[in-house]
């Protein structure tokens, strides 16, 4: 199978997926189904590295090859099946405007059900849906935005209302009969959203009956809010005044706006108020603002709706007893008013603060920006005391203000390329060629943009030799406001047809982690092989990644290739110079127990040397100390060993394992130093068997009563391990029961499969495999916390591997996970070919 990002691999993976899943269900042999397994996974891979693949492309790349023609219509909603469905949404709200008319039809067929891999937290993006409705309208297509308003909830009267100016009589008539056979079923906030949208659409004969719907639900959820506790009422009543004053019900909605307390909601309501009606709601806003936590915004939003009471609004102002809090007040008012009054309100500030002295060392430099803002006339006395602060704030704005944009973008160039002194270069020829040499090879990022504004100053050869060199730099030129300004239609569309390019290859995802589990869940020849899939992919790397590799590797294999290996990892060791004493001193630890002691004591001094220095974070000072064989603790004298061991135990003994060290077979002195310590601190004692619980009961903890799925799978798990084969043989019904129990359940996590893989028989395995493995059961993973079993990201691979090889394992055998990682690493080449 082509391993690509094209439209059609995930359509085809999907198929071969499905083929796979039959073979699967209709195997009885090991070997049948394993190979059924490895044709699912290479399916799935393919699946998932095409989607995040897609996934990658920004919704402005996609939008511009839309709109330049790089896609057709066609091919851009396929694409778009391959991303999750949150970003299909999001780009279909944001960016409808670039599909043409004819393409509407499935744009709205693509959001409106769930695509392959959306998973059962799919939903319906209504204001998508709406979007695409209102569009349908526009052009002509008026059935089919009317089945799209059908398919609406909350959004049905906004969606209807805004098509209604592409509407006839006639069929604005009919929705709105639908619309009332369809509203008794509808949940009271969906309802009332849904009457208040569509209440200028009602005839005039039934306004009264609609205003009657509108109060009777705004009174049940403000009813339900209040039993409830919360003010889930309030949003309702300023809903509804809302709704009656676009329905010319003004009446209706200044009696709705008595109950608002809020003053931005008066306000809001008041500004489509006309005239006198606005007047009475902005003053009863002023009324709410003099108990407002926010009195100055307040009051200089009440002055904004409705100057007139610009009166009363300084009289609250000056009424307050916090003079900073009035001062604040006085000035946000002023800003809606003119000379005299801003200056006089600004002297009167200004003597509200003064007095305060240091205490309002801040409040004083806001007014000072204040009066650079809005120019007061100042007295002397002001003046003093301000102007400081006040000619500093004068001279950045006037940088802000004075400075020309295009000598603003030139000024920063030279700077940047040829430095303050010099920065006028940039005008001669000498200093041009030094420019077109930084766009083409050096400029990225900030400076790629501000280089394209330059070009966009520029006229004639100029700008187009610029404008050459902008092109062959290939840096992302097409997100800039000066893209169609300074390429020519057939450049742009080269432009992003290479853009385009650099998305094709599916996204490069990270296999070491995997094919390293499945060598340590292997022995004996298939380790072998795993091993040397998993060496091949390390030696391709280099620092610190490829030294873990191999001395991970040496950890696993036997034999003359350990040794190999050992060799290969000392040397990486005294050869790597991008390598740091802690990675070193890592390796030597991990390969410490596999030397005979005679050599592993001038290991063992090198790392005791780099813990007695701080060479290793105090963390893994413990882990690298542990790692000393016994028998060499006991060759080495006191004097190489107790600074390193005394310099981790008062660094960082919290970190120690010390059930782990108290088993061990170490020196009298080594043991003294280590109980000392134990005693001097026994709270650090964290592994000490007598502060550990008692194993849970079999049961699984409950305490009576029938115990869940999950409960039963645990349970099992902790005792699981202590029972004879016949008495597992003789559960094996009841557990895969409860697997399966927990397979149905909607929305299950599968945490509590993956943490009981090892203890569960094989017709478990095969039901759980069964039901998760399928392509009808896959789904998108784009959060790393994702329970699902098969959860995938790019740069962990299966984010429960260990479970999933587990699977691999007892259902297919050995030579199985041979066979999956060669299918990783085929797929690798395949996609770096």
């Amino acid at each position: 199978m082509e391993i690509s990002a094209g439209k059609d691999v995930l359509a085809r993976s999907l198929d071969e997926w499905r083929l796979a899943d039959r073979s699967f269900d209709e195997a009885e042999a090991e070997r049948a189904r394993a190979e059924a397994m490895i044709r699912q996974l290479r399916a799935r891979e393919i699946a998932e590295r095409a989607s995040w693949a897609e996934r990658a492309i920004p919704f402005i790349l996609r939008a511009k090859a839309l709109e330049f023609g790089s896609w057709s219509a066609e091919e851009a909603v396929e694409r778009l099946r391959c991303v999750d469905f949150a970003s299909r949404h999001a780009f279909v709200l944001h960016h409808l405007g670039v599909f043409p008319d004819a393409s509407l039809g499935a744009v709205l067929s693509l959001i409106g059900r769930p695509q392959p891999g959306d998973g059962s937290g799919w939903f319906v993006d209504e204001g998508a849906v709406a979007a695409v409705a209102v569009r349908l309208a526009r052009a002509g297509q008026q059935d089919a935005a009317l089945d799209a308003i059908r398919a609406l909830s909350a959004r049905r009267g906004e969606a209807l209302r805004s098509c209604s100016p592409y509407l006839s009589a006639a069929e604005i008539a009919r929705a709105l009969s639908e619309f009332e056979a369809w509203i008794p079923g509808a949940k009271p906030v969906v309802a009332l959203l849904a009457w208040c949208d569509l209440l200028p659409l009602v005839p005039a004969r039934d306004r009264e009956r609609a205003r009657g719907e509108i109060v009777r639900l705004r009174a049940a959820l403000e009813a339900g809010g209040a039993e409830e506790g919360s003010p889930g009422g309030l949003w309702a009543r300023k809903r509804a005044a809302h709704a009656f004053v676009s329905a010319g019900m003004l009446e209706t909605s200044e009696a709705e706006c008595q109950g608002l307390e809020d003053v931005d909601d008066l306000l809001s309501v008041a500004c489509e108020h006309p005239g006198e009606s606005r007047a009475r709601l902005a003053r009863l806003a002023l009324e709410r603002a003099r108990t407002s936590r926010y009195l100055p915004a307040a009051l200089a939003d009440v002055v904004a709706v409705c100057p007139a009471l610009a009166d009363e609004a300084i009289a609250c102002a000056r009424g307050e007893g916090d003079p900073i809090v009035g001062a604040d007040a006085l000035l946000r008012v002023a800003e809606h008013l003119g000379e005299p009054r801003v200056s006089a309100l600004f002297h009167e500030a200004f003597r509200r603060i003064e007095p305060l002295g240091d205490a309002a060392s801040d409040a004083l430099e806001w007014v000072a920006d204040w009066a650079v803002d809005h120019a007061p006339s100042l007295t002397e006395g002001e003046r003093a005391a301000l102007g400081g602060r006040m000619a500093q704030a004068a001279i950045a704005a006037e940088e802000r203000g004075t400075t020309p944009p295009v000598e603003a973008v030139e000024s920063r160039l030279g700077w940047l390329l040829f430095g303050p002194k010099h920065a006028a270069a940039i005008a001669t020829d000498r200093g041009f060629g030094t420019l077109l040499d930084f766009a083409e090879h050096h400029a990225a990022g900030d400076e790629l943009a501000l280089v394209m504004e330059f070009a966009r100053t520029l006229q004639g050869e100029r700008r187009a030799r610029l404008a050459r060199a902008l092109l062959r730099s290939g840096g992302v030129l097409y997100d800039s406001p000066g893209f169609a300004e300074l390429f020519s239609p057939e450049e742009q569309r080269e432009h992003l047809r290479a853009e385009l390019a650099r998305y094709e290859r599916p996204v490069s995802v990270e296999i070491l982690y995997t094919l390293e589990r499945a060598a340590q869940l292997a022995d004996g020849a298939p380790r072998g092989v795993l091993l040397s899939f998993y060496l091949d992919e390390v030696r391709a790397r280099a620092g610190r990644v490829r030294l873990r590799g191999i001395f991970t590797a040496a950890t696993l294999a036997e034999g003359d290739p350990r040794a190999a290996l050992i060799e290969e990892t000392l040397a990486a060791v005294e050869g790597g110079d991008d390598l740091d004493e802690e990675d070193r001193v890592e390796a030597i630890a991990a390969v410490l127990p596999l030397v005979p002691a005679e050599r592993a004591v001038p290991l063992a001094g090198r790392v005791l040397d780099a813990v007695a220095e701080g060479q290793i974070g105090r963390t893994q000072a413990g882990d690298r100390l542990m790692a000393i064989p016994d028998p060499v603790w006991a060759m080495l004298p006191a004097s190489r060993w107790e600074p390193g061991l005394r310099w981790a135990l008062e660094e960082g003994a919290e970190f120690f394992e010390w059930t782990s060290w108290m088993q061990k077979t170490l020196p009298r002195e080594v043991r003294a130093m280590l109980e000392a310590q134990v005693e001097a601190a026994p709270s650090s004692r964290a592994g000490d068997p007598a502060e550990c619980p008692s194993d849970a009961p079999a049961d699984g903890g409950g305490g009576g009563g029938e115990l869940s799925p999950d409960e039963r799978l645990r349970g099992w798990a902790r005792v699981a391990v202590s029972l004879s084969e016949a008495e597992r043989a003789a559960s094996a019904s009841e557990i895969e029961a409860a697997v399966r129990a927990v397979l149905a359940q909607p929305d299950a996590k599968d945490g509590v499969l993956c943490d009981t893989m090892a203890s569960l028989p094989d017709a478990a395995l095969r039901a759980i495999w069964s039901a998760r493995a399928r392509a009808d059961a896959w789904r998108r993973t784009i959060d790393v916390s994702d329970p699902a079993l098969f959860a995938y990201l790019p740069s962990e691979h299966y984010l429960h591997a260990e479970a999933v090889l587990q699977l691999i394992l007892r259902l297919g055998g050995a030579s199985a996970l041979c066979d999956f990682g060669r299918m990783l690493v085929g797929l690798r080449h395949e996609s770096a070919a």
